[in-house]
């Protein structure tokens, strides 16, 4: 069973067991409907659970296990990576990624390795990778777009942005 990565739980909110989660996916609506099944690496394996209730909060997902309304319950958990399996997949159109699938590409503006992608940010006007340097490890971030990105390549595990002044570094 192949599984994909779609949040990490960064945190706990309140006593009755909710868990901050930073979103790897866009789908978190039908991920994390209620009844469905995620799994939480942990201890070195995946251990499943139903999901009672999600809600978004500012730029995290809240969510309740079935079964783990208990902040005692749940704690443990932060800094576990939540999944789904590859049979609850999402169709995605031949340009688009998965945040998991694009985390840690190297980047590269022309033949030049600058750095790699540390983040995926969701604003209103789209997508930002953010993209950490491989000199000085400064974070900068560009639009993921098909305007900034000439080429993604997964199973090499490189991206290209374009080449232009005051894009990044100098």
């Amino acid at each position: 069973m192949e599984y994909l990565k779609i949040g990490k739980i960064i945190n706990t909110k309140g006593i009755k067991g909710e868990l901050r989660v930073k979103p790897l996916t866009d789908f978190q609506t039908d991920r994390y409907k209620k009844g469905n099944t995620i799994y939480v690496f942990f201890g070195n394996e995946y251990l499943e659970f139903k999901v009672k209730s999600y809600k978004p909060y500012k730029n995290l997902d809240l969510l309740i296990l079935n079964g783990y309304e208990d902040i005692n319950l749940v704690e443990k958990y932060k800094g576990s990576e939540i999944f789904v399996t590859n049979e609850s997949e999402t169709t995605l159109y031949d340009d688009e990624y998965h945040i998991s699938e694009i985390l840690d590409l190297d980047v590269y503006q022309g033949d030049k390795l600058i750095g790699v992608i540390s983040d995926v940010i969701a604003y209103p006007q789209g997508d930002y990778i953010e993209i950490e340097s491989a000199i000085d490890k400064i974070r900068k971030i560009v639009p993921f777009r098909d305007e900034f990105i000439l080429e993604t390549n997964l199973e090499e595990g490189y991206l290209v942005i374009i080449e232009m002044e005051g894009l990044l570094w100098k």
